[in-house]
């Protein structure tokens, strides 16, 4: 398993494609605001840095989709899933080998993210600024497993990720309505938190069975 680890971290660190897309949204939420700022003045974002904070969260979840999708859909459209299984390696500590090395990615650069946000803007209170940064770990949590489901059943890494991004939609829709009583306090964000993992824990679960049962 360690192997796989090593081996799937030396590919992402070579290939900077898998990277372009963890710059982007900040990039353009940063020149959103600072047009926003300049035609209208800084008044108009008064109130509303949590609520953008929040948003970042969920604009970062499927970046880490590229990766998830390539784990397997990418190997079965270089042809090299049939010999991953026929390599003396067990099937599940091949699996759980490219997951380890997926997950860290979208989780720290979702953190670190948030957190830059919230150095910019020290109003945010400690409360929604944390509530935040629990809200984006359990998005990119929830679209990194099911993009990893997806990669097990299509074909090539562009379905995996195009279909992926479906999962923005109602994200962003929640974030629209609920962010206000999600920002309030730290039960609501917890809550989230622990059944995203509860989720994400049984979705690599019957991944990992699907993937040796192949």
């Amino acid at each position: 398993m360690l192997l796989v680890f090593r081996h799937e971290i030396r590919l992402i660190f070579r290939d900077p494609r898998f990277w372009v897309p963890f710059i982007i949204p900040p990039v353009i939420l940063a020149a959103s605001q600072a047009i926003a700022v300049s035609r209208y003045g800084g008044q108009i974002m008064q109130g509303m840095e949590g609520y953008m904070m929040l948003l970042l969260g969920c604009l970062m979840a499927p970046m880490g989709s590229p990766l998830a999708g390539d784990s397997f859909a990418g190997e079965r459209e270089r042809n090299s899933l049939e010999l991953l299984q026929l390599s003396p390696i067990a099937p599940a500590k091949l699996f759980w080998g490219k997951l380890l090395a997926i997950l860290p990615f979208p989780v720290l650069f979702a953190i670190l993210a948030q957190v830059a946000y919230w150095l910019a803007h020290p109003e945010i209170p400690s409360t929604a600024a944390i509530a935040s940064i629990l809200g984006a770990v359990s998005a990119v949590l929830l679209t990194t497993s099911f993009s990893l489901v997806l990669s097990l059943r299509v074909k090539t890494v562009r379905a995996a990720t195009q279909f992926s991004l479906f999962v923005v939609v109602p994200l962003l829709l929640l974030v629209q309505v609920f962010h206000e009583t999600f920002l309030v306090g730290l039960f609501i964000p917890a809550v989230t938190l622990l059944v995203s993992l509860a989720l994400s824990v049984l979705t690599a679960i019957l991944s990992m069975r699907k993937f040796v049962s192949m």
